[in-house]
């Protein structure tokens, strides 16, 4: 039931948000009142992807299931392709 609720809150309320900037956000798992999300496409990388997640992502998910104590992105932003900033430009 958590997990159900959770890919709700992901399917129409974050993914749709996210999408202008090419992002979208997966839910891997739901273990003991933590739930495992993975950023992909645009939000892989991005320098704002840890603002999105705590600002965004995390209070939505938390209202629509309070019994969710943390939201963990799993996602490896070092291997991502950033669609704002790139090395060598000095961002």
């Amino acid at each position: 039931p958590q997990a159900i609720a959770i890919k709700k809150v992901l399917d129409f309320e974050i993914n749709p948000a996210i999408s202008a900037h090419g992002g979208h956000i997966t839910l891997l798992d739901v273990k003991e009142h933590i739930a495992y999300i993975q950023m992909s496409g645009g939000c892989q990388g991005c320098g704002s992807a840890d603002a999105t997640l705590k600002q965004g992502v995390v209070v939505a998910i938390q209202k629509a299931v309070p019994e969710i104590l943390e939201v963990l992105d799993t996602t490896d932003h070092g291997s991502g392709v950033n669609p704002y900033y790139s090395a060598g430009r000095g961002h």
